[in-house]
């Protein structure tokens, strides 16, 4: 029965809307635990409020290290938040190419007898390209660069070319690799231009149980001895300009 003044009569009978209610279910949202509402048909019911998915949505970011734009999911975003990190400020790119640049300038320490230090700079105006620029750390004089390249056509693999900066002269190519069976663990294979050999292994190492840090070990292949070829990242400069710079040094196993 419905009264012929009402605006917006109703279109359900008691018993069926009861029956079409039963069929939506409170939750909460997962970030900041708001009730919201989800149908049982559906297959993935929401996890986030409006307001939540507002503020997570997916961000635009210039990479810090190449300048360019990289999106940063809501999972990710998430994810951050939950472990406490901060948010990435590299692309994938920098991050995958970023193992092959170490592998190689750790592959360089083995041919000089000084430590050395490394910045990634941006060369070219309109297309601009990073390079790892190497420099001796005692005077400063750049020994050598690193350059990322793209070999092979159907299925190309990113390659850090290491370059004599005077004579433009190749030293080495460092592509990507992988050791173990079970448990694969990607690794940087350095070839020397010169000897047409491969002479050395760069893997990604931690140390530290609470607050971990990741370095970069090189072991030479060609002349095995005590000591390995050691990088890692350091911060220079202010908090309102920090610089990073890899170092790459020896050290004794």
């Amino acid at each position: 029965m419905v009264n012929v003044n009402w605006t917006n009569p109703p279109t359900l009978c008691k018993e069926c809307k009861a029956k079409r209610d039963a069929q939506w279910y409170k939750t909460s949202c997962e970030v900041c635990h708001t009730t919201i509402y989800a149908h049982r048909s559906w297959e993935k019911p929401p996890t986030l409020c409006e307001k939540c998915l507002k503020d997570f949505a997916p961000k635009d970011i210039r990479c810090s290290q190449c300048g360019n734009i990289f999106t940063v999911s809501t999972k990710l975003q998430l994810k951050c938040r939950e472990k406490g990190w901060n948010l990435p400020t590299r692309c994938f790119q920098c991050k995958h190419d970023d193992l092959l640049i170490k592998g190689a300038i750790g592959a360089l320490r083995d041919q000089f007898d000084f430590p050395l230090e490394t910045k990634i700079e941006q060369r070219g105006i309109i297309l601009t390209d990073k390079v790892a620029v190497v420099r001796n750390k005692k005077t400063g004089e750049i020994v050598a660069t690193v350059t990322m390249d793209n070999q092979g056509i159907i299925l190309p693999k990113r390659v850090a070319i290491a370059t004599e900066p005077k004579s433009n002269k190749l030293i080495s190519k460092t592509t990507e690799g992988t050791k173990g069976i079970v448990l694969q663990q990607r690794t940087a294979e350095t070839y020397d231009m010169d000897k047409r050999k491969h002479t050395h292994v760069t893997t990604i190492e931690e140390t530290g149980i609470v607050f971990k840090k990741h370095y970069a070990r090189t072991v030479s292949k060609d002349t095995p001895s005590s000591e390995d070829n050691i990088t890692r990242i350091l911060k220079k400069g202010n908090i309102f300009s920090p610089k990073y710079v890899a170092e790459t040094d020896k050290e004794k196993r």
